[in-house]
Formats: structure tokens, C-alpha cells, sequence
């Protein structure tokens, strides 16, 4: 008898085993920015391209208001937004290529949703052409909750990933949702006076002229789940550019912990517009299931990292675990240094003749670039020795294009036209060796100062060695 029962035992083990055994374990992760504003930094493309390499099937995707022209955004966005101003003033929808979508292709996004942003910073025209621009790359525009007049998408609601993992093909469902309040609490009146907006909805914006309305975002993403699901997505992240909560019932556009509580299937949410870091939160939904909330900052400060673990059984994938971590990037001091810069400038002593720009600048550097104009950023990133950000090449004598190093590392850039600035450095023509000049501390950055009518406008002209 007791032979018997250890043998049952002995079975039932060896049956459980093989039961065991035929459960996989795989894992898929996504990662987040949000709230670019036109920022994409070198730590942010190194970063993406050491985690590609570890995992090719990684995701990258941006929660909205990736479109602006920042203190950390490219010359090409800048000139483009130059271009626009122009086009404007004489009245002119010419269509002019946004350089952002070339370079979010380059970093490596595979979609992005649509901020409140993109849309303020476009009339209807214009933000037609920029979702082309990014559609030609290949990156999916995402917005399920922004209709045409006619009730059609205005874009994709969701896009659907398949990741092939060593135990078959994941399809990773991406949804994205934009803040309904996408206008500014205030406008100006007939007579320029700022007052309280009368509408923040995108119907009632100018440059849209009723084109295109938005729907509530929660009741939303109940419909376009269920659609997702019958299109066999087996995870599903929600990219929503909206804050975790309201600061007011009047102003309810921040939803994420309502989306979260209220609508199931959903497995993730990348959160943005409040320009909160949040490594992650934990919700559940109306079935108690696990949701995860993660916020990566403002200005491309931080990334987030979404990591599913997934078992592969006889039904499909089941998540056994998800977490969420945010990775903070050391800021470069680039930007800062370059408004320390224009003011040491601005600020020398009206009676000094002649200074040591090492001696009145207010950060280290131990040198500096000077470049010729239309000098090809390639020859400027072989100079400096690496990519630090996007640049782009000088078109006007008028433009000062510098980068100063500090132990080969970039600590201050300066690309900005001399007659709006009211700060100009200029050298003669035969100091260029192969487009660039090479300035040293206290050994060849020496300058003759002249002031202009006013206390601020100041002229360095380099003095030769």
C-alpha cells in the first residue's frame, strides 16, 4: 500500500513538473519621455542606444508636447521656427519639413502622442504637415480621442507592436490620449488685453475653426481598449498626455488616476503634461487588477523604463510582473553657460579697452571653438569629438557659433545671431585654420572691447597673439 502511494506521489510531482516546465518566462520593456519641448540631448540618445543594444526590441515612445523651439532644442527646429514666422508675416501656408521628426527617428521613437502643445503651436494646416513629416519616418502620431468634423480619427488611436521574443511573438498594443483642455487659461481680447479665455477646448481654438473636437479621454480609452483587445493586443500601454490628478474640479483635464481606476485593460500608463517625475504609482482597476503609472519629468531630464515579465501558456501571455523605473540624466551646463556668458559679456566695464574672456567668464574652460560660417556640423562634432546635441550650420555673418570644453566635454554653446543678442565676438578672417579657431585661456583670448549706446551692447574683436 505505501508503495503505491509513493509511487501516485511520485507521479503527480512528475506531472507537475512537466506542467512547469511548459510555462516561458519572457520580458518586454517600453520606454518613456514626455515633454520634450524640442530636447534631445545626448545623454538621452546614449542612453537609448545602450538599452537597444542590450534589447532590440525595446520601445520608445513620447507622451506629447514634444514640439517647440527651447533653450535645449535644435538649430534646425530654430531655423524652422524662424521659417514659420516668416511664412506668417507674409501670409504664406508654404509647407516647411519639421527637422523634430528626423531627429526623434534618430534617437529611435517608434510612436508618439499628441500634447496640448502640438496643437497651440499649429494651426490645423501645419499640424497636418507635421504628422505627415513624422509618418514619413515611421514613427506612429497617436491620439484616440481627437476626431475630424466628420467624427473620423483624426490619427491613429493605437498602434500594435509585435516584439518577437525566444517563446513567440508579443503583440504590444500602444494607445495614446491627449488632455481635452488643450488652450491656455488666458487669450488676448480685440484690443490685446490679457483675459481669461472664453474656451480651452480644440474646437474653439484659433487656426482650427471647428475641424477638430476632442472627446472625453476616459470614456475614450474604455471604447478604444475593447477595440484594441479584438485586435489581439496581449499588453497594452496607455501614452497620455495628461497629469496623475486635477489641481481643481473646475479644471478636471489631469485624468491618469481616473483612467487607471476606471478603465480595464490596461497594464501601464505613461503619464506627462504636469512636468511631474513619477517613478511609479500602483492602482487597480474595477477588477482589481494591477496598474502602473510612471511620469518621466519635463525637458528630456529623465527617461522611464516599463519592464513586463510575461509567462507564455497554452491560453497566450499572461504579465506576472510589471515595474516601472525612471533613469535621471545628468544635466549638461551648456545651456546655463550660455546666458553666463552673454551676460559677462554685457556686464564688462564700460572703461576697460581690453579683457581676457577667461578672466570675465563666470564658469571654467580650458577652450574654445570658434567657427566660420557655414562651417558642416560634421567637421563642428569631429572638432569637439563627439554629438552633443543637434546642431546645425550658420547661414548669416550675423551668427556667433561657439563651443567652449572643459576636460573634452562641451560646458557652453553658443549659437545666437550677434544683432539680437547685443553681444557680438568677431575675429579677421585669417585667424580660421580648416573653418575653425582654437582659443586657449590666458594665451590667445585676448579681446578689445567697445561698448554700444546702451550700458549692455558690447563688441569683442580678437586681439592676435
Amino acid at each position: 500500500m505505501k508503495k503505491k502511494i509513493v509511487t501516485s506521489i511520485l507521479g503527480l510531482t512528475a506531472l507537475f513538473m512537466i506542467g512547469c516546465s511548459d510555462i516561458k518566462t519572457v520580458e518586454l520593456n517600453v520606454l518613456a519621455t514626455t515633454d520634450i519641448h524640442g530636447s534631445l540631448p545626448y545623454e538621452l540618445s546614449s542612453y537609448v542606444k545602450e538599452e537597444v543594444e542590450k534589447d532590440k526590441n525595446i520601445t520608445l515612445v513620447d507622451a506629447g508636447d514634444f514640439f517647440d523651439s527651447s533653450d535645449g532644442s535644435s538649430g534646425d527646429m530654430e531655423k524652422y521656427f524662424r521659417k514659420r514666422r516668416k511664412a506668417f508675416e507674409n501670409n504664406s501656408n508654404e509647407y516647411i519639413e519639421a527637422p523634430i521628426a528626423k531627429e526623434m527617428k534618430e534617437v529611435g521613437y517608434d510612436a508618439v502622442v499628441l500634447g496640448n502643445h502640438e496643437f497651440i503651436a499649429n494651426n490645423k494646416s501645419s499640424l497636418d504637415n507635421m504628422i505627415s513629416d513624422f509618418e514619413k519616418q515611421g514613427i506612429d502620431v497617436l491620439s484616440a480621442n481627437t476626431y475630424e468634423s466628420d467624427r473620423k480619427s483624426y490619427v491613429k488611436p493605437y498602434t500594435i507592436k509585435q516584439v518577437d521574443t525566444s517563446e513567440g511573438t508579443v503583440n504590444l498594443g500602444i494607445l495614446g490620449l491627449t488632455i481635452k483642455e488643450v488652450g491656455e487659461k488666458n487669450d488676448f481680447d480685440e484690443n490685446g488685453n490679457l483675459v481669461p479665455a472664453k474656451s480651452r477646448e480644440l474646437k474653439d481654438q484659433y487656426g482650427y475653426d471647428g475641424q477638430l473636437y476632442m472627446n472625453d479621454l476616459v470614456e475614450d480609452a474604455k471604447k478604444w481598449v475593447k477595440v484594441m483587445k479584438e485586435d489581439k493586443a496581449d499588453i497594452i500601454v496607455a501614452v497620455v498626455h495628461s497629469g496623475e490628478k486635477p489641481k481643481k474640479p473646475k479644471n478636471p483635464g489631469n485624468r491618469i488616476q481616473e483612467i487607471a481606476q476606471e478603465v480595464e485593460g490596461i497594464d501601464a500608463i505613461v503619464a506627462g503634461h504636469t512636468h511631474k517625475q513619477i517613478e511609479q504609482h500602483d492602482y487597480k482597476n474595477k477588477s482589481g487588477e494591477d496598474v502602473i503609472v510612471t511620469q518621466p519629468g519635463k525637458h528630456a531630464e529623465c527617461i522611464s523604463k516599463i519592464n513586463f515579465k510575461l509567462d507564455k501558456n497554452k491560453d497566450g501571455w499572461e504579465v506576472v510582473s510589471k515595474s516601472s523605473k525612471i533613469t535621471q540624466f545628468e544635466k549638461s551646463p551648456e545651456v546655463d553657460n550660455f546666458g553666463k556668458l552673454i551676460y559677462d559679456i554685457a556686464s564688462i566695464d564700460g572703461k576697460k579697452e581690453e579683457i581676457n574672456l577667461s578672466e570675465i567668464s563666470s564658469f571654467e574652460w580650458d577652450k574654445a571653438y570658434k567657427f566660420k560660417t557655414s562651417t558642416p556640423r560634421d567637421i563642428i562634432y569631429n572638432t569637439v569629438g563627439y554629438k552633443w546635441r543637434n546642431i546645425t550650420e550658420t547661414e548669416s555673418e550675423d551668427v556667433i557659433q561657439m563651443v567652449f570644453m572643459k576636460d573634452e566635454k562641451v560646458v557652453c554653446y553658443v549659437y545666437a545671431y550677434a544683432s539680437e543678442m547685443g553681444v557680438d565676438i568677431d575675429f579677421d578672417e585669417s585667424d580660421y585654420k580648416d573653418n575653425v579657431i582654437t582659443i586657449y585661456p590666458n594665451d590667445n583670448d585676448r579681446f578689445k572691447v567697445e561698448k554700444g549706446e546702451d550700458a549692455f551692447t558690447t563688441y569683442l574683436t580678437h586681439i592676435k597673439k
